[in-house]
């Protein structure tokens, strides 16, 4: 039996967690094709972690290894004699006398039993050692697992953020066939604001309105839009009778993503197949996206000038790592880029309006190949 390496271990994690570099998940694919024992852990993974499926999820806080430290000091200064005000001051160095103890010393109880020998006493230090030898042990599980635990998070936010993108673009297909009318009329007019999520006035305001529509009739409901990686993001609460009031999302907190901006200019942008028309958020308009918590639309657009250095940022909703992002034919792909290629013509943004670095809200593409995701 040939026994995998650490380096093939982690590819099959890799493929199995789906995270890491594309050519590592790729690799782990293929060492699972090929390779017995390695598809025999993957199998085993299989049936040992889809039990755990069912178990409500519970985020680690990010400060845990802090408060354990600090519990850890404060016990150790408390143990500490009077007259010895270095003692337990520093964990590390609590922990290193107590390991060039052990060796020397054989380990004696913590109690003596009434019929032994009375000089064998309780010996607080000795226990004070251990309880530390234990949480240090306790640290070092942390600090290997935490990294692991967090890339799992992110690996799991990252699918269901495409699950969630590829139920929108299954609506928006279906729900052109039904109401190509309906789509036409939330298109939003030049010269128009596309970012005031949250306007419910009868003119299109905010470049929310045809995807609201699918969440109006039924198509899909809130929670859709909303990505696990946005923190400051709220499913829509209403009734139905609010809903069916309202032209657009009530709130900004509402909705995750960024899409196409529709209007005349780019109309028939649903009819090609490849064409990118959502992704998570546009990283140039945060101030006026769902990561704001107000739920009044603002009056005034803060002009943004995007530079060198913004332009290589990608979206906050996985740390900057990436995007997914969807195209017309319903399918959902992530990319670490922002820049995608349109046949014959020029590379382009997805996330900019080609030739614009100064945006006032009212900007609109300049031809049907200029892809822009706002807000």
């Amino acid at each position: 039996m040939n026994h995998l390496s650490h380096e093939e271990q982690e590819q099959i994690l890799d493929f199995y967690f789906r995270c890491g570099e594309d050519r590592d998940i790729n690799g782990g694919r293929d060492l699972i094709a090929s390779n017995p024992e390695a598809a025999r852990l993957y199998a085993n993974l299989e049936e040992t972690l889809t039990d755990l499926d069912h178990i409500k999820y519970e985020p680690c806080p990010d400060n845990l290894v802090d408060l354990t430290i600090a519990r850890l000091k404060l016990a150790a200064s408390v143990k500490k004699k009077p007259d010895d005000s270095n003692a337990g001051s520093q964990l590390h160095q609590l922990l290193e006398k107590e390991q060039q103890a052990l060796p020397e010393t054989p380990a004696k109880p913590y109690y003596q039993p009434q019929d032994s020998d009375p000089t064998l006493k309780f010996n607080p230090h000795h226990r004070m050692g251990e309880l530390l030898a234990a949480a240090a042990s306790i640290m070092v599980i942390f600090s290997l697992l935490i990294p692991v635990g967090g890339a799992m998070r992110n690996a799991g936010r990252k699918i269901t953020c495409q699950n969630n993108l590829s139920q929108v673009g299954a609506a928006f297909s279906t729900f052109a066939n039904d109401h190509a009318d309906q789509i036409a009329t939330a298109r939003v007019q030049a010269g128009n604001p596309w970012w005031k999520i949250g306007d419910q006035s009868t003119e299109a305001r905010s470049n929310t309105r045809h995807p609201w529509q699918l969440i109006k009739e039924g198509y899909v409901t809130g929670r859709e839009f909303i990505c696990k990686g946005n923190s400051g993001a709220n499913p829509i609460d209403c009734d139905e009778g609010q809903m069916n009031s309202l032209y657009d999302f009530p709130c900004r907190t509402n909705v995750s993503y960024s899409f196409m901006l529709f209007c005349d200019e780019n109309a028939d942008a649903l009819q090609k197949r490849r064409k990118i028309i959502a992704s998570d958020l546009n990283p140039h308009f945060r101030k006026i996206s769902p990561c704001q918590n107000s739920c009044q639309p603002q009056d005034e657009f803060e002009k943004v000038l995007i530079d060198d250095q913004l332009r290589q940022i990608m979206s906050a909703n996985h740390r900057g790592k990436g995007q997914n992002v969807l195209y017309c034919d319903g399918s959902v792909n992530w990319l670490t880029v922002r820049i995608v290629a349109h046949n014959s013509t020029k590379d382009d943004d997805i996330f900019t309006i080609q030739g614009i670095s100064e945006y006032k809200g009212c900007e609109m593409p300049t031809n049907e190949n200029d892809i822009f995701l706002a807000p």
